[in-house]
């Protein structure tokens, strides 16, 4: 295991790296409040001189020594930190359409090419971000920015970025990107077979929000498993939680039937 300090700006700016959400991890489950308060200390760490930096947490990621996807691109399994990561590339989206709408292509093409996608990927998907395969869709569209077509389902990333797209304007634009070049977190990076990824995510996992009992049993059951072998989630698991999901409230029930 390695842990050491470093800027959000630096770590999204790494080349030939995709930051994968493996699918046993929880969805997308960042609300608009949640985002506001993130926006906010952006924002005010952005416009104070003062302020060098701001502590956002830590970000877990398993590497496989010498493994990559056909692309010839490394592949980072995120088991901390997906939430915040997954907002801040969406604040990085809109700054990205901000930036092309009013033809700073310039910025928008730095923005493009050094943090939202890996430019020599010969994959279909080339962006770096990689969420659970229910919301690929969702974050190529945002990208894609064909708004006007519709997702034709309901998500949790598109709703957080038209938040974001509300808020983040050419007035802030500047203080915006300033604080997110403040943002710091604790890079905790671990080697599969060598580290013990199950028990580090456990004893990390006291903030942000918290784990329910279907979630930690996914981890334990799905975690130690390869990226190849983790289809078994959609052969087993993905089907208890449709059937075991409240759509009325978008709430999975699945750590209710365990409780009972």
């Amino acid at each position: 295991m390695k842990a050491s300090e470093l800027k959000i700006t630096d770590f999204l700016t790494s080349t030939k790296v995709q930051f994968t959400i493996p699918v046993y991890q929880r969805n997308y489950d960042w609300k608009v409040e949640q985002c506001q308060q993130l926006l906010n200390d952006i924002l005010s760490i952005g416009q104070d001189c003062d302020v060098s930096n701001h502590f956002i947490g830590s970000i877990v990621y398993i590497h496989n020594n010498g493994a990559y996807t056909s692309s010839q691109i490394k592949e980072w399994i995120i088991i901390d930190g997906q939430q915040r990561l997954t907002t801040i590339m969406l604040i990085y989206l809109v700054l990205y359409h901000l930036t092309k709408s009013q033809e700073k292509n310039d910025l928008a093409d730095e923005i493009n090419e050094t943090i939202l996608i890996n430019k020599f990927s010969s994959a279909p998907y080339k962006l770096k971000l990689k969420p659970t395969d229910n919301h690929v869709s969702a974050m190529e569209y945002i990208y894609k920015g064909n708004f006007s077509e519709g997702l034709g389902y309901f998500s949790r990333l598109v709703e957080n970025f038209k938040y974001f797209k509300s808020c983040i304007t050419l007035e802030n634009l500047d203080i915006v990107r300033q604080g997110l070049d403040k943002l710091m977190f604790v890079e905790v990076s671990l080697e599969r077979g060598k580290d013990n990824p199950q028990r580090i995510f456990e004893s990390l996992n006291s903030t942000g929000l918290a784990l329910s009992e279907a979630d930690l049993i996914r981890n334990y059951i799905l975690m130690d498993l390869e990226s190849d072998k983790q289809n078994i989630f959609f052969q087993y698991w993905d089907i208890i939680e449709k059937f075991a999901k409240d759509d009325a409230n978008n709430e999975s029930k699945v750590s209710d039937f365990i409780r009972e």
